[in-house]
């Protein structure tokens, strides 16, 4: 996601299919404000009626209704000050570095385990885990703070962020390709650690080969030191998770086995259908496509999305040694152009709250044009429209987020907004959540 992008020329025509006709009491409600360049809307599985905004600037928040609660949950720093917690290997943000993603254990009302990604001082992701707080469930536990993986980039950029558990239990991170603009070391097609393009980009190291992908870890499990295809484990092979034995190159002797898929640029945000267990990722373009991948519940992995060959439905760089002989690509559902201001597209959620009316459309948006969009499936052909009207001008929206509801929210940089319709007069609410 471009945070401060500049907005590119269209680079082709498209047309859209004919949108679909939206229910009539499509509404989007001001939950609360005063935030700071949020990132991220998170809820605990338990439906506790909390939910857990994110800053880029390292603080998570709570709130409960339309009250933020005066003291962060956590908040990170890259110096030891007053109410701050300096992680291992530090932390940065500014650009599109810093807080980005959190999700919540399955179990997560027996064990108490919380998930980050986030920029560590040198730069590069950290997916970390840590325990709430056994004696207040409103503030992060620091000394149980450990660090999972760390996945080194190539430039400031394209860091990707979010994180979630899928139905199967097991932890997917969306990674970016590294940085810069087209991928110039070739990451999201690279999945061999050994064919790495070591004179480009600032780091190395194997968890290179990392970018561009959708990793899928066990991260309750643990692999011991030995030789092994884990690009982000330590020196000697071991590390705090292991690779579930799906996943599609468990059993390879080349390929990274924490890749689920690749051919990403920039997933920014995904999530996973409730109902259907698909995943849905919001992949931004270089300078003509904003594309929404969908993955089936019952994929084995292994999926290439195309980037940097294809951009959306586009062919991109074919001229590059890397797309001559590509493999089969899987196409997005529906991509953007670039026209109405649109530059970085903000994956979101498939409904499947309390308001029947809203039941199966698929909520996003785009960083720079500021209306949320609405994406429709009928046997199995997608077509998306913006908001219906002026209250779905909400300005520059960076992320989206589902209570245990099933709830749909979306943020700007400093506000919360909900989405809704009508909820049966049976359905009860606390603090304005559904419990």
């Amino acid at each position: 996601m471009r945070l401060l992008a500049s907005i590119f020329v269209l680079a082709a025509a498209y047309v859209a299919p004919a949108a679909a006709q939206l229910p009539p009491d499509l509404q989007i409600v001001q939950q609360s404000a005063g935030f700071s360049d949020i990132t991220g809307i998170r809820a605990p599985p338990s439906g506790s009626g909390r939910l857990f905004v994110l800053e880029q600037s390292g603080r998570i928040k709570i709130l409960s209704g339309s009250t933020t609660a005066a003291t962060p949950f956590l908040r990170l720093c890259a110096s030891a000050a007053a109410g701050c917690f300096v992680p291992p290997g530090g932390f940065t943000s500014g650009g599109e570095r810093g807080l980005l993603g959190l999700a919540f254990h399955p179990l997560y009302a027996n064990n108490r385990f919380v998930y980050l990604n986030y920029t560590n001082g040198g730069g590069n992701t950290t997916i970390a885990r840590f325990q709430t707080s056994a004696g207040d469930p409103n503030l992060a536990d620091t000394g149980t703070f450990t660090i999972l993986l760390n996945v080194a980039q190539d430039f400031s950029n394209h860091n990707g962020g979010d994180i979630h558990f899928g139905a199967d239990g097991y932890l997917y991170v969306g990674m970016g390709d590294g940085g810069s603009g087209g991928d110039p070391c070739a990451r999201a097609q690279t999945l061999n650690p050994a064919l790495l393009n070591n004179t480009c980009g600032q780091t190395s190291g194997n968890s290179r080969a990392l970018l561009g992908k959708m990793l899928r870890i066990d991260i309750d499990s643990t692999t011991p030191a030995g030789s092994n295809r884990l690009c982000a484990a330590a020196a000697d092979g071991s590390a705090p998770y292991a690779i579930p034995d799906t996943n599609p190159f468990f059993s390879t002797t080349s390929n990274c086995a924490e890749i689920w898929a690749s051919g990403l640029r920039n997933p920014f945000r995904f999530s996973f259908d409730r109902e259907t267990k698909d995943m849905l990722i919001g992949d931004v373009g270089q300078s003509a496509r904003e594309e929404v991948n969908l993955e089936p519940a019952d994929s084995p992995g292994g999926l290439n999305y195309g980037w940097r060959c294809r951009e959306g439905t586009l062919t991109n760089n074919t001229a590059a040694p890397v797309c001559n002989a590509p493999p089969a690509f899987t196409a997005p559902i529906f991509d953007n152009d670039r026209s109405n201001n649109r530059c970085s597209i903000t994956g979101g959620y498939r409904y499947r709250g309390p308001a029947p009316t809203l039941d199966g459309l698929y909520f996003f948006g785009d960083f720079c044009e500021g209306w949320v969009r609405i994406a429709t499936e009928a046997a199995g052909t997608w077509t998306q429209q913006r908001w219906p009207t002026v209250a779905g001008n909400i300005g520059n929206i960076r992320t989206f987020g589902e209570d245990a509801s099933g709830n749909v929210y979306v943020g700007t940089s400093s506000t919360v907004f909900l989405i809704t319709g009508t909820v049966p007069i049976n359905t009860i609410f606390i603090n304005g959540f559904e419990p």
